[in-house]
């Protein structure tokens, strides 16, 4: 994919803050918000094109150091990244040694900080461009495991053969590594091969213009490059004994996978009656496991024993060998308002490791998230309307599309925006999310479209490695199955063939409604709340091809049908569209012997909102939860409230 970038400081700045993510938040801040970083190399063109002016009264050379000073300033501590020059000791193209011409200045890692810099520093003009050794050495210096990207930066051709077989022969070796390219101030062969470097590197190619696309590309570039799952929360440790628990409160909370047993916590309730809502999130691995982490919430018998409110069942529904985004919630609500489940003063959640493979997710991060919901008394609950019907697709049409905007990796950084139609792009292997505001007797729509190019249909062969669903707002899983019932417009079913210029499919959930929640399908369950509810847009790592697309939002209905009449709770607020957990007053620290860590700061209740142009897998890894009556509180999902990142972006 390539993007011409038109640039406004403002802009600029947003984006390196974005680079820094965690890491440029304040130390109580890194402590909740938590990720996994790539490793990165930037590897900088030394030749002597670079001395060149790029406007704005200054030169290239002068702009990227510049850029990459402000980079180094805020990347985020615990990521690791390095530094590789090219064509900086050999002059001349005939001389000895001009296409090995290389050299790693920094080697990667996470406290090189003053290094980067002083390298910034030292970087001048000189010689050639031997873009291919250049980056088979960069592919070197940052190892075989994991998520690695490197981003080049470069203005022209290259001056020792072709790099595209060299990008070529590097995405082979390994489908975790993406290569993005920044060209500053090229066109004609030069610039096609900078865009075939990006394109068969699994990367996104940058066309800068000038200064400050400059700043702006390599800014966006290394951004995206680094960034990883994000997870926010208060630390809590559940315990492997109910009587032992944290006590857990409305908000955020971070915890790990166990490899085998239970992890309790307790909550309690403000008040009889009050829905208290539970959902997680984590990570799951790609490779094909048996795997899984069940979960409940309980309320205590008579009797001192646990029993179970309800259960849900968390599962990764990805195609190919995608980074797996699993998620899911539960509640404690009954439709008996004398129910143990809806009256005991105390709650208890609790997940459980299982599976052949657990050994895989065992150690990774969690995210828990509580929310507390406002009673209803009998009455208004009786005069709830029933459970609505599933809803029909409603035809979409593409609108000029909203360029720029950066979607999260996750929920907890995912941008909220307005119904529209918004551009990316998407490399394999990326799960994209963004959060759209959902109310009372509405329901949300999404729909994916994608130019095929011969390119992307020699990649994908019969089939397309594209999945799309809405998470509630506590990350239920609130997509309805369509199955082959799906609209004449959209690639039936799902193979290329039936697609001769474009792919086009897409997802919607369930109206929002208070009795869905008694239902026994997650899908209908996970939308009796309103709020921030989010489209996830996942792509198979066994692809091998970045793709363009456009992405249509719609809410579909009036805000505020159905709407209980709750009961006044002190200290609870009735949910609406707006309610958005990743945005809330975290949590409170937790009590008890699993007590750890300081409540999260970020503010409630608050969403800021993006506007849009108007629009005319398989899984292994599972967590199951279940709500009941008993010993442990399961932490709640922790959703960081996500940064609005922008980065202006024109399709050349």
């Amino acid at each position: 994919m390539r993007n011409r970038l038109a640039i406004t400081s403002g802009l600029a700045g947003a984006l390196v803050l974005a680079v820094a993510g965690a890491g440029a938040a304040p130390a109580a801040a890194e402590e909740q918000q938590q990720g996994t970083y790539g490793r990165m190399m930037l590897v900088l063109d030394s030749s002597g094109s670079m001395k060149e002016p790029a406007g704005g009264g200054t030169t290239k050379i002068q702009a990227a150091k510049q850029a990459l000073d402000t980079v180094i300033d805020d990347l985020p501590e615990s990521a690791d990244v390095g530094m590789r020059v090219f064509g900086a000791k050999v002059f001349g193209r005939k001389q000895k040694g001009a296409c090995q011409d290389t050299q790693l200045v920094v080697e990667p890692g996470t406290g090189n900080r003053d290094d980067l810099r002083s390298a910034v520093s030292g970087y001048k003009p000189y010689g050639e461009t031997p873009i291919p050794i250049a980056l088979e050495r960069a592919a070197e210096d940052i190892g075989s495991e994991g998520k690695r990207s490197i981003v080049l930066v470069s203005d022209g051709e290259s001056t020792c053969g072709d790099p595209c077989p060299a990008a070529q022969a590097l995405s082979d070796k390994g489908i975790d590594l993406q290569i993005d390219v920044v060209g500053l101030s090229v066109s004609g062969k030069a610039r096609k091969q900078l865009e075939c470097i990006a394109e068969k590197g699994n990367g996104t190619y940058y066309d800068a213009d000038d200064a400050e696309g400059i700043g702006e590309s390599i800014s966006g570039a290394s951004q995206r490059a680094l960034r990883p799952f994000e997870f926010t929360g208060t630390p809590v440790k559940g315990t492997p004994d109910a009587a032992d628990a944290p006590t857990v409160k409305t908000g955020q909370y971070l915890d790990t996978i166990q490899t085998r047993g239970e992890r309790y916590y307790r909550f309690k309730r403000t008040a009889p009656g009050t829905t208290v809502h539970f959902g997680l999130i984590f990570e799951g691995e790609s490779e094909d496991l048996v795997s899984n982490l069940n979960a409940q919430i309980s309320v205590e018998d008579e009797n001192g024993d646990l029993t179970q409110c309800r259960r849900a069942v968390v599962q990764s529904t990805t195609h190919g060998d995608g980074s797996r985004l699993i998620f899911g919630s539960t509640h404690s609500a009954d439709t008996d308002p004398e129910a143990p489940c809806n009256t005991a003063d105390e709650l208890f959640f609790d997940t459980k490791s299982g599976g052949k493979d657990t050994g895989a997710i065992a150690g990774k991060q969690v995210q828990l998230m509580v929310y507390e919901e406002p009673s209803l008394s009998a009455a208004a609950l009786d005069a709830l309307p029933a459970q609505p019907d599933p809803p029909t697709w409603t035809e979409l049409t593409p609108a000029e599309p909203t360029a720029g905007l950066i979607p999260g990796s996750a929920i907890a950084n995912a941008p909220i925006v307005e119904d529209g139609t918004y551009s990316f792009d998407i490399n394999p292997g990326e799960n994209q999310v963004i959060g759209v505001p959902v109310g009372w007797g509405q329901h949300l729509q999404a729909q994916f479209d994608a130019r095929l190019t011969d390119a992307i249909r020699r990649e994908w062969g019969v089939g397309a490695g594209i999945q799309l669903d809405v998470i509630g707002p506590l990350g239920g899983q609130a997509t309805i199955d369509l199955g082959t019932d799906v609209p004449e417009s959209w690639c039936r079913p799902g193979l290329l063939q039936n697609c001769p210029d474009a792919w086009r499919t897409g997802t919607l959930s369930n109206v929002i409604a208070y009795r869905n929640r008694f239902d026994f399908a997650d899908a209908a369950a996970s939308t009796g709340l309103p709020g921030v509810h989010y489209v996830r847009v996942q792509y198979g790592l066994d692809e091998n091809i970045n793709v363009p697309y456009t992405l249509i939002v719609k809410t579909v209905g009036e805000d505020g049908e159905g709407e209980p009449d709750y009961e006044k709770v002190s200290g609870l607020t009735a949910p609406t569209a707006d309610l958005n957990l990743n945005a809330a007053d975290g949590a409170e620290a937790p009590e008890g012997p699993g007590a750890s860590g300081s409540p999260d700061s970020s503010g409630r209740n608050t969403v800021t909102t993006i506007s849009g142009s108007d629009q005319g897998g398989k899984g292994s890894d599972t967590l199951e939860l279940v709500a009941g009556i008993g010993g442990t509180g399961l932490g709640l999902i922790a959703l960081a409230a996500g940064a609005v990142l922008l980065i202006r972006r024109r399709r050349a």
